[in-house]
């Protein structure tokens, strides 16, 4: 593992939004793994793990702690894909710092069907991190997930489905990180085991083709870090209300509601993260219903600040 010191962070997220990360590391091995979690320990700075960048937003200055970015991105296939007549599901093991829209065209090309996760940016990992999917169609990547394994307290674990506790927008890995500095590191996921359904390759293309020319056409692609609010405990997606209350094309600095999809905001012209805080808590103080947050900001501490 080589430890960079100190590197911009801004360009490394797709809303490129940030100041210098005090230390930056790729992991291509476990064994990197373990030697970030000590170099973060013995520097006492938190540990992050960067997955594509999106979600992710960095305070202006200096990020006071280790920034890390998993390399791994194997795809492993079950012998038995091969046969899907035979089997209805087939089983991939998937390094974590695999991009996810990458990985379903590879598994299309193998007659598995990961289809309705199309359009989700980042990777594997990001998107088991915040248990990421479709919200029209009710279907996240917890549905695919067999186990998942993830270094945690000084060793590896291997966690079942049901001890990653997916919910919306939330696993455990998502919780496990306290103020107190022993626990202050997320476990850092390395690899996931799913199932996936079985079916033609060239029906599969065809729909990721289709959930892709629609999501082009509803959704902004300029530089913005994905869905910024949660849906509320009802249902009722965040846009809407942002919507109701006029506040399409709000803008504070250099940071937008998008006019596309009011979800989403923009770095319109040099946006800073004091100007994307300040315009995320303008919306919250008009629509006090919105209270959940997608997007993780960290501030200059290394913690997060929202």
């Amino acid at each position: 593992m080589t430890i960079q010191e100190p590197i911009p962070i801004g360009r490394k997220t797709t809303m490129r939004i940030g100041g210098i990360a005090r230390y930056y590391a790729e992991l291509a091995s476990r064994r990197d793994v373990e030697e970030a979690v000590t170099f973060a320990r013995s520097k006492n700075v938190p540990l992050i793990v960067l997955g594509g960048g999106s979600n992710t937003i960095f305070a202006d200055g200096t990020i006071e702690a280790l920034v890390v970015k998993i390399m791994n991105d194997a795809v492993t296939m079950d012998e038995k894909n091969a046969r899907p007549d035979e089997h209805p599901f087939g089983r991939v093991t998937v390094g974590t710092g695999k991009i996810l829209a990458s990985l379903l065209n590879e598994l299309a090309a193998q007659n598995l069907d990961l289809s309705p996760l199309t359009g989700i940016p980042g990777t594997i990992g990001g998107a088991i991190f915040g248990n990421a999917g479709q919200c029209p169609k009710g279907i996240w990547i917890d549905r695919f997930v067999e186990s998942v394994t993830a270094f945690v307290n000084g060793a590896w674990k291997v966690y079942s489905r049901a001890e990653c506790d997916f919910r919306y927008r939330e696993s455990v890995f998502k919780e496990l990180r306290v103020t107190s500095y022993e626990l202050r590191m997320n476990p850092i996921i390395w690899e996931a085991t799913l199932i996936v359904p079985s079916k033609p390759g060239i029906e599969v293309k065809i729909e990721i083709e289709r959930l892709i020319k629609k999501r082009i056409e509803t959704q902004p692609h300029l530089k913005t870090a994905g869905s910024c609010f949660k849906a509320l405990p009802d249902g009722t997606p965040a846009w809407k209300l942002i919507d109701a209350a006029g506040l399409r094309g709000l803008k504070i600095g250099g940071i937008q509601v998008s006019e596309k999809h009011a979800n989403f905001l923009l770095n319109m012209e040099k946006g800073t993260f004091a100007d994307t805080v300040a315009l995320v808590e303008q919306i919250q103080k008009n629509i006090p219903e919105i209270a959940g947050v997608e997007m993780r900001f960290y501030g200059e501490d290394g913690t997060l600040a929202l």
